[in-house]
């Protein structure tokens, strides 16, 4: 008898047998479309810098916009506590379904998926696809450009969420699912044990990946395409998560809600869009300036 088929028995689970499991899959399976309302969470910044070079300035961003990452959630208003209030919701749901949610993707894993997601999906959560895509946008954009301010922006999110996550995961300890067996998503050892084990909650890759995926759709939000694409990366990579045997299903919720914050916060504060021309008055012609936050 395998691990997984052990672990099925000596917790009573089957995925069949609860009605409201396959919702809960829907939902979570979803989970790309439902973190764009992050963007509504978010109150309206009117402080705006907008960074096109690595210099003094642009590095010393990083601690202010720390800063104001922190501080945002005290400008909540009750529309956006309630926006909170139901993804927190989705991610309490999502724990309680953890170990059935688990045992599906290993069901339902093959070679090809792993490959799938080893060579194709996990890079863009670790950094070896994304961050050379910024590296890109930045080179192509001249200076000054809004290209080179996303790409900036990008790469502090991707650093900042990256090390939030870290910061969480050694709060909380959370067990990963191959640090046990039978896996146990009810196991934690937070916080602050004095060991670098039990970092499952919340993923990092899952987290740097909507990060940089929210700024990409925040940045070029006159472009769809561009805001699907990055979530559906992101998406696919916390999923990928699940079959690897490296985070629960909850991991992933709260790490998408987390580097989407950050993300569109960052994107906020440190991005503008001037967009110049023609414009008809009264008596004349002249220029429109439209300026966007």
């Amino acid at each position: 008898m395998d691990v997984l088929t052990k672990s099925k028995k000596l917790h009573g689970l089957n995925k069949n047998s609860n009605p409201y499991f396959k919702n809960v899959l829907i939902i979570f399976l979803f989970l790309p479309v439902l973190l764009q309302s992050t963007h509504l969470l978010i109150a309206q910044n009117d402080t705006v810098a907008n960074y096109s070079s690595i210099n003094g300035k642009y590095l010393a961003s990083y601690w202010h916009d720390t800063k104001s990452i922190v501080s945002e959630p005290f400008h909540w208003k009750g529309k956006q506590w309630s926006r909170f209030a139901g993804i927190a919701g989705v991610g309490v749901i999502t724990y309680v379904y953890d170990q059935e949610i688990y045992d599906f993707f290993q069901d339902n894993k093959t070679g090809t998926t792993e490959n799938i997601s080893r060579y194709l999906i996990e890079p863009w959560g670790s950094g070896i696809y994304s961050l050379p895509l910024l590296a890109g946008i930045y080179l192509t954009g001249s200076k000054n450009s809004h290209h080179r301010s996303v790409a900036l922006t990008g790469l502090k999110a991707f650093i900042l969420a990256g090390g939030t996550a870290v910061v969480a995961k050694h709060i909380f300890h959370r067990h990963r699912p191959y640090e046990n067996v039978p896996p146990d998503p009810r196991r934690w050892e937070g916080p602050f044990p004095f060991t670098n084990n039990y970092t499952a909650f919340p993923s990092g890759h899952t987290t740097t990946a909507f990060a940089v995926a929210s700024v990409l759709a925040y940045g070029y939000r006159d472009k769809t395409w561009v805001g699907i694409t990055s979530y559906t990366l992101a998406g696919l990579v916390g999923i990928s998560r699940i079959p690897d045997e490296k985070h629960w299903a909850s991991d992933i919720v709260a790490a998408a809600a987390l580097g989407s914050f950050i993300g569109i916060t960052l994107s906020k504060i440190n991005l503008k869009k001037v967009d110049v021309g023609p414009a008809a008055f009264h008596g004349g012609y002249g220029l429109r300036f439209s300026y966007a936050l």
